[in-house]
């Protein structure tokens, strides 16, 4: 059988034409070819700084991103809408949006607003998709605390996700508090409060709300008061009711559970940065169905999950995963009863989903 007969590879070049005399021709050398790489992504560094840094640049916050290159920044009492400029749209950023709710901005405001900088983050809280290349998605960015937000029932209390939110709160170093609202559907007050006490018991804010009966709403604005703080969880669990029962003028849309799925229907479509009366801000973000991590962080798992990160430290090995080593003090302490096997069962989900 005859082989087809293989084309000629040609790697075009992306060649810079120069004006250059050449005396003698013998003498040329193609590495004195310089291509152009304009076409090229330009790395995350360059967003520090632009050519445009010695003009009057003004520094502002960025409120709502209405979509990957425009958005709402606020600067000062003023509000204007802004469009991402050129140079920025180029960059390699590893992420699914450029600029994220709670970015500081540098604004080129001469003649159309146009975002020229994005200023470095101080953290900010971020979830991955799952596919194979996963895209990291920010949620919020420049915040002080996240108001793990879950609802009793309608949709039903998920514990896993309070979980995946903790540890991304840890990796992240951002404070968070867990509020399980719609305190007023529960059946079983003791039963609930000893699963949460799990929690408690490791340093974290629990809070339990209703904005039926008011129920730890005054304790919930207190911890709200003058932090940067980013209400998050599933669709229907009420971060909307929460938010109009502290501060009613900011009237927003509030959302019911679907009958066929008893989860919770969008109505908060873009997260937005809103501003307490009472002093700090707060960003609502769309309910989310997933909350995954980054793979890269899951040897950090081992040792920040809450309640294991306590135990890890009797391990006999530093890099001990606890789910199969010998003299492993995580799963010596579920043996005698002293971990919820629940708590240790969502440790190995997370784990195996990375």
């Amino acid at each position: 059988m005859i082989k087809k007969k293989e084309k000629k590879k040609f790697k075009r070049r992306n060649i810079k034409l120069q004006n250059i005399n050449l005396d003698n021709l013998d003498s040329f050398d193609e590495t004195e070819i310089v291509e152009e790489s304009r076409s090229d992504k330009k790395i995350v560094e360059k967003a520090k700084s632009s050519s445009k840094s010695n003009l009057k640049l003004v520094e502002g916050r960025v409120l709502e991103v209405k979509s990957n290159h425009a958005c709402q920044v606020k600067f000062g009492d003023e509000k204007r809408e802004c469009i991402l400029g050129g140079r920025l749209k180029q960059l390699n950023f590893e992420t699914r949006t450029l600029v994220a709710v709670g970015d500081y901005v540098n604004v080129d405001l001469a003649e159309e607003a146009r975002i020229e900088e994005i200023l470095p983050r101080r953290n900010n809280l971020s979830r991955f998709s799952e596919e194979n290349f996963q895209k990291e998605i920010i949620i919020a960015a420049n915040i002080d605390q996240v108001i793990i937000t879950v609802s009793v029932k309608e949709p039903d209390l998920n514990f896993g996700l309070i979980d995946r939110y903790l540890c991304a709160g840890r990796i992240a170093n951002i404070d968070t508090i867990v509020c399980v609202n719609k305190i007023d559907l529960c059946a079983d007050f003791a039963a609930l409060s000893r699963k949460l006490d799990f929690y408690r018991n490791n340093g974290i804010k629990v809070i339990m709300t209703s904005t039926e009966s008011g129920t730890g709403m005054t304790e919930l604005k207190e911890i709200l008061k003058n932090q940067e703080s980013v209400f998050s969880g599933h669709s229907g669990v009420g971060k909307s009711s929460l938010i109009n029962y502290l501060q009613p003028e900011l009237l927003l849309r509030v959302s019911e559970v679907s009958d066929f799925t008893n989860k919770g229907i969008h109505t908060t479509t873009s997260a937005r940065l809103l501003e307490w009366d009472f002093g700090g801000y707060l960003v609502d973000t769309p309910g989310i169905k997933t909350f995954g991590l980054h793979r890269e962080d899951k040897d950090k798992i081992y040792r920040i999950f809450p309640g294991i990160d306590v135990l890890s430290v009797d391990c006999k090995f530093d890099d001990c995963s606890h789910t199969h080593e010998q003299d492993c003090a995580v799963k010596t302490a579920i043996e005698e009863g002293e971990f919820p096997l629940e708590r240790y069962e969502s440790y190995l989900r997370i784990i195996e989903s990375l």
